[in-house]
């Protein structure tokens, strides 16, 4: 790119957006939140980064689906996040609507329950995002802004975050960007079929006169999938009648009235919207609703336990499956009530669906202002590791819980800080330097542990390592001198770690 068009990155914006909002699913990491104070560093870092032959560092860890199995995540280290952030903010304009802006899940789900068309089909792309060919993003990308330096550049970006031209980093709004752009070129095709669709992310609704036009609704989607790289999902895919879709809706709106309607009155006074795919969350609840509305969701719980006593997540009835739905909305309630919900239904939850780890720790961290249950988070963390299930993601979660948490003089607290402890070893960076973060808060780390953590690092977490030390304070002199002296970023960290 030229200097011109470089001026034209906003750089210091896309800083600021970095270190001000965590990862899509993710607590505000360590190797971000250390540089707090690091802006012109970060800035200048990724107009390095800007070079086409500047090494990326990137790390793949893994995160729990909405059932079973693991979808891999690609994470570039935070300079060059920056830098991606600018290049797409830099064309946002000429972009593809944003198809997960407000709004666009519900229009998503009247589009089939509102059908006077008989049939639906339901398409969903495969691990879209890893599959993406850098080469068609660019074609697209060129007849979009008419910019070679900006389609070139963010092609050189993704090259080097990749292995075989292919894929996009995930947890970032960039990438949701850009795969909307090259899902659009699917939507195009099916238009051109003269057909009504209706996208959000890489989830497609097109309705169909007959049976035989929708299984060639199927059959054609995949065919020019396939041209793009890209495969359906069998699970997800297929045809269901509109009625259907009415009758599901129906039914979802009679669970939640049976709930609700012990304040009927309530349901004019507050809003329940569903912002992903099947969460549910509350946008304002006036005062005097509030005990009405706790109970409604005491009894979610009550009624979820005992539709899943005994029952494997394979045998689970529709009415558990509706009603599990329902429980991150109930811990949002409740997260701020006097009785503490029990145990046995995080790790219950967490056991069928490991992604509810998130929703689990910010339901404890959202209480840590206004309770003291230290003991009692203590043990819940124990609990939730010693269940097992646990990736990558779901450590860094329960590292940052960790490290909010104040010391206790209980086995459960000792047990989960020689945990935390052998996270260090890990073989995710991220990870590594969550434990490293939580250990040096309570004067676990080691020079011996430091010496393994600062040879297992890269521009992911070096810093991060850095921010550990200064926070400990009382490592070997020759280790505190080693990060601080390795460049403006670790000194940076290191300072930001004294201070907290």
């Amino acid at each position: 790119m030229t200097n011109s068009d470089l001026q034209n990155l906003n750089i210091p914006k896309a800083v600021r957006t970095v270190l001000g909002k965590p990862l899509d699913r993710l607590p505000a990491l360590i190797t971000d939140r250390s540089l707090a104070n690091s802006h012109k560093t970060l800035t200048s870092l990724a107009e390095i980064a800007l070079t086409p032959n500047a090494a990326i560092s990137v790390e793949t860890i893994t995160m729990p689906k909405k059932k079973f199995g693991h979808r891999p995540i690609v994470i570039p280290d935070v300079a060059s996040r920056c830098l991606y952030v600018a290049l797409v903010d830099s064309i946002d304009k000429q972009l593809e609507p944003d198809s997960r802006s407000e709004g666009n899940w519900t229009a998503f789900e009247k589009f089939a329950e509102d059908s006077p068309i008989e049939y639906i089909v339901d398409i969903d792309i495969a691990a879209c995002y890893e599959f993406i060919d850098h080469e068609i993003l660019h074609r697209e990308l060129l007849m979009r802004t008419m910019d070679h330096s900006k389609a070139d550049a963010i092609r050189s970006f993704l090259r080097r975050c990749s292995f075989n031209g292919r894929g996009l980093p995930q947890l970032s709004t960039p990438s949701d960007r850009l795969a909307d752009l090259y899902l659009s070129v699917l939507e195009r095709q099916l238009l051109r079929r003269k057909l009504p669709v209706v996208r959000y992310a890489d989830d497609f609704r097109i309705r169909a006169e007959n049976w035989e036009t929708a299984n060639g609704v199927i059959e054609y989607a995949a065919e020019y999938a396939r041209e793009l790289g890209l495969i359906l999902s069998s699970d997800k895919t297929g045809i269901i009648r509109a009625e259907a879709h009415r009758a599901r809706a129906k039914n979802r709106d009679l669970l939640e009235k049976k709930y609700f309607d012990s304040a009927k009155s309530r349901l004019t006074l507050f809003q329940l919207v569903q912002r992903d795919y099947d969460d549910v969350e509350v946008v304002e609840i006036l005062p005097d609703d509030e005990k009405a509305l706790k109970e409604s969701m005491r009894r979610i719980i009550a009624d979820w336990k005992a539709s899943i006593a005994g029952r494997q997540p394979d045998m689970e009835t529709g009415k558990a499956t509706e009603l599990r739905r329902m429980l991150p909305l109930a811990f949002t309630v409740l997260q701020k009530d006097d009785r503490r919900i029990e145990p046995d239904v995080f790790t219950n939850l967490i056991f069928r669906e490991p992604v509810r780890l998130e929703r689990v720790c910010k339901y404890v961290l959202n209480r840590m202002d206004s309770f003291s249950e230290t003991e009692d988070n203590w043990s819940l963390v124990r609990r939730i590791i010693e269940a097992g299930r646990i990736g990558p993601s779901g450590r860094i979660w329960l590292l940052h819980v960790t490290g909010k948490l104040p010391r206790a003089s209980s086995a459960d607290c000792d047990w989960v800080l020689e945990w935390a402890a052998e996270q260090c070893t890990d073989r995710h960076e991220m990870v590594r330097a969550e434990a490293a973060w939580v250990s040096a808060k309570f004067g676990a780390l080691t020079d011996d542990m430091t010496v393994d953590l600062l040879k297992a690092s890269t521009t992911i977490s070096e810093h991060a390592i850095a921010a550990a030390i200064g926070r400990q304070g009382d490592l070997n002199a020759s280790l505190r001198k080693s990060v601080t002296s390795a460049g403006p970023l670790n000194r940076e960290a290191f300072s930001w770690g004294e201070q907290n």
